[in-house]
């Protein structure tokens, strides 16, 4: 990170007062996906803030900043990810946060509470994974074949892939949000996106999982084109304090295109302990 600049001002952090009128609201930490930004969160907004002091911020290489908050030769791993994240806890003076992540950022968050548990009072991914690739006895949705065949076209031709790719990942035929998604990847420098899929992509934490105590909820996708129902099914098993909601939507946006469905499991996970 440049030292001229601090890590609120490079991930565009802002904290939207909860609408209420709350003074001692909790905080909630909103971490997107690959390929989106701090503003696909829009439609979760208003119902968030009844509650809510709400934290948005964008990943590195997202974002208007996307070109100077990625760093080469350290943004090579998703755990470089949670160093930003509780870098930037830390700058905000913010001790203990809920957080809402999506896809890549499930495990950025798993990770920053595996290093810091006391700053994360739960957890919300929005299909996550903690491998994409197939293994023994594991499904994780890719074999290497297919990643090969993702990051060959993304170095032939960064523009006519997302283009494709962006259809398959909303599942929807929303072209609204196929463009918003397309936008989003093309906001991202093409060098920037490869090294990005690239060690997404072939990560592996699931043994990650039995280390974190943080009470989870896992929101997946019924029919997701990167995450196989399969997947929350596993992170459920392996996590230590987990509840999986199995969501009737298509595709790895559901928070865009099934806010309601997604707003229906935050809210009846407070049925039997507040989110506050």
């Amino acid at each position: 990170m440049s030292s001229a600049k601090s890590y609120s001002e490079l991930h565009n952090w802002r904290l939207i007062r909860n609408t209420a009128g709350l003074s001692d609201a909790p905080v909630l930490v909103l971490s997107h996906g690959f390929g989106t930004d701090h503003r696909s969160w829009r439609l979760l907004l208003p119902e968030l803030l009844k509650q809510f002091d709400v934290g948005v911020y964008d990943l590195a290489g997202a974002g208007p900043n996307g070109g100077r908050n990625f760093d080469a030769t350290r943004h090579v791993s998703i755990t470089s990810y949670a160093d930003d994240l509780l870098a930037l806890l830390d700058e905000q003076g913010i001790t203990s946060c809920q957080i809402l992540t999506h896809s890549v950022s499930g495990m950025v968050a798993l990770i920053a509470a595996q290093m810091r548990p006391d700053l994360f009072r739960r957890i919300f991914m929005i299909a996550a994974s903690p491998r994409y690739l197939n293994d023994d006895g594991y499904h994780g949705g890719f074999s290497q074949d297919d990643l090969n065949g993702l990051f060959d076209a993304m170095h032939s031709g960064y523009e006519a892939w997302a283009n494709g790719f962006a259809p398959i990942i909303v599942g929807e035929p929303l072209p609204e949000f196929v463009l918003e998604f397309t936008a989003g990847l093309l906001n991202m420098p093409a060098d920037v996106a490869i090294q990005t899929a690239r060690f997404i992509f072939q990560s592996d934490f699931r043994h990650l999982l039995a280390e974190i105590s943080v009470p989870t909820v896992v929101i997946q996708p019924k029919n997701d084109p990167a995450v196989p129902i399969e997947v929350g099914s596993y992170l459920k098993a392996h996590l230590r304090n987990a509840v999986l909601e199995i969501i009737e939507a298509r595709g790895h946006l559901p928070h865009l295109t099934a806010p309601y469905a997604v707003l229906h499991c935050l809210h009846k996970s407070t049925e039997t302990e507040p989110l506050a």
